[in-house]
């Protein structure tokens, strides 16, 4: 079981370098992909480490819904802040970057960082694959990432935030030409404790991701800067990729899982 700090330091690191959504259902963000025909209802959608209140939203809208989530206390908190949902949901407690599926899902919207957190480009570009096996023809994959063009200008190598009420010291250092940026992140317990959590991450220009993401089966692409779907920005809030698979002649076909899966 995972501890309270690995809940918290996973929700730092899924939420870096990028504003929290003043509504966690991301209503505009689902609006857009409704107006594109991506979210429609019956539509298999594959949500990686979502909020409850995306899930609930997904799920309203008459999709069919999966959720990977790697923590038990994350996945279980989810579960019992939504109701009863429209349609069933499938919860499966996995690494979203070690995904099992093929040709299961007609869109895939990761909300948490999943793409640069190992720090290794080969490794992004797996997980980038194993996004297009698990997309049928002609599906839809919407990562939300962080703008590093925005992150470099706005860069400050020591600044204080907060969470779930707790104070929380980030120390950035940059390697530019690396791309990397090494994250520390100091916790301040109400006990009067400190604990410390550090990361790699490896972040992407727009150019960069392009490029990864065509090498890895996709061949449409947009980038949008904001939930909107307006364009993306050198100084967008955010960075959202939508990448979308050819449109090919198929029967879906899904790979079980070994992992702990139920449905709700």
């Amino acid at each position: 079981m995972a501890s309270q700090s690995d809940v918290l330091f996973a929700q730092l690191l899924r939420e870096f370098g990028r504003p929290v959504p003043e509504d966690p259902a991301r209503p505009c963000l689902l609006r857009a992909l409704r107006e594109r025909q991506w979210l429609v209802p019956g539509a298999s959608v594959l949500l990686l480490l979502p909020s409850p209140e995306l899930v609930a939203a997904v799920a309203d809208h008459g999709a069919h819904v999966t959720v990977v989530e790697p923590l038990e206390p994350l996945l279980e908190r989810a579960r019992r802040r939504i109701d009863v949902p429209k349609t069933p949901i499938h919860w499966i407690r996995r690494d979203p970057q070690r995904l099992p599926f093929r040709r299961a899902f007609d869109l895939v919207l990761a909300s948490g960082l999943v793409l640069g957190t190992s720090g290794n480009q080969q490794a992004d570009e797996e997980v980038l694959r194993q996004l297009a096996l698990a997309l049928r023809p002609g599906g839809t994959l919407l990562l939300d990432l962080p703008n590093r063009e925005l992150l470099v200008r706005d860069f400050v190598e020591r600044i204080w935030g907060e969470i779930d009420g707790l104070r929380v010291l980030v120390r950035q250092h940059w390697d530019l030409p690396e791309g990397t940026v090494q994250v520390e992140w100091h916790v301040l317990w109400p006990s009067g404790a400190s604990e410390r959590c550090a990361r790699t991450l490896r972040l992407y220009a727009a150019s960069e991701l392009a490029t990864l993401v065509r090498r890895s089966g996709f061949v449409a692409l947009e980038f949008w800067g904001d939930d909107d779907a307006t364009p993306y920005r050198l100084w967008s809030s955010r960075l959202l990729l939508v990448a979308r698979t050819a449109s090919e002649p198929s029967q879906p076909l899904v790979v079980g899982s070994d992992s702990e899966s139920s449905s709700a």
